[in-house]
């Protein structure tokens, strides 16, 4: 079964990532508030940022992996700060 969730990654200035999904919608996820915890730590480099991509299921940083369920989970979270 190929499941696939997303279409593109593309990592912005100010730690924005802006992530397309199959379903044509696109989220814009503020990271800034994650970069001081260890493990999202190294995406304040700027390589270490700019390097993400998708196989359709989970955006990878290097060694720094989110699921396609982790992204909706912080965007909602994100969503409640307002």
């Amino acid at each position: 079964m190929d499941r696939r969730y997303l279409t593109d990654v593309a990592p912005l200035a100010g730690h924005i990532l802006q992530v397309d999904f199959v379903s044509g919608a696109r989220l814009l996820l503020d990271m800034k508030p994650h970069l001081d915890s260890i493990r999202f730590r190294s995406l304040k480099r700027p390589e270490v940022w700019k390097s993400a991509e998708t196989n359709g299921v989970f955006v990878r940083f290097g060694s720094v992996e989110l699921s396609h369920d982790e992204l909706m989970t912080m965007a909602e979270q994100g969503r409640r700060a307002f």
